[in-house]
């Protein structure tokens, strides 16, 4: 059983970028942990971040993600990807990015993951609505991207298949309204868990 919890003290931000670094370096290897020397993986968006954990019985992060809002250095899929859709009309303080959506190896399994997709939905949502985020870019593997449609996050392809962050990844949109359309059933089960 998971607990999904916004991070809002800095011991959990700091598990969380303890977590990032040993998935995106030691696991994935996306990431040089010698650029890591403090077992920290920060990037310059963290500051305009959000972040949530999914946490086990113990305590311990078994899945991490961050919504990041309103930077004013842009979004990382528009920053390092060719995005084929045009996005001039969009307003820029409704844009935002969900990224760093790891899972614990030991929670990569079909049940796991979607238990843990279904607690993103529950709570980041209704973050995304209170931060006036109407659509959220998202760099996705095409595997990743074919199973959070299936659960019911529908990102829109608006890019060809390209490398980033270490893996081939299509550039993504998911509007808020959409994803809360597509899932209605959730509406009465939106609250952020403190």
């Amino acid at each position: 059983m998971f607990k999904y919890v916004e991070a809002k003290d800095e011991e959990l931000i700091k598990k969380i970028y303890r977590f990032r670094c040993k998935i995106a370096c030691d696991e994935l290897k996306v990431l040089k942990r010698e650029d890591y020397v403090d077992g920290l993986e920060i990037d310059e968006y963290d500051r305009y971040s959000v972040h949530f954990a999914a946490l086990d019985e113990n305590g311990e992060v078994a899945s991490c993600l961050r919504v990041i809002h309103h930077s004013p250095i842009g979004y990382p899929t528009e920053n390092e990807m060719i995005v084929d859709k045009d996005l001039s009309h969009f307003q820029r303080e409704r844009v935002g990015e969900m990224s760093r959506i790891f899972i614990r190896s030991d929670c990569r399994n079909m049940k796991d993951t979607k238990k843990i997709i279904e607690l993103i939905k529950i709570n980041v949502c209704p973050k995304m609505k209170e931060l006036g985020v109407d659509y959220s870019f998202g760099a996705l593997e095409k595997s990743f991207h074919r199973l959070l449609v299936m659960f019911g996050m529908p990102y829109e392809i608006i890019g060809k298949l390209q490398m980033h962050g270490g893996k081939l990844r299509y550039p993504a949109l998911l509007s808020t309204q959409e994803f809360i359309e597509t899932n209605p059933e959730l509406c009465a089960k939106w609250i952020v868990h403190e």
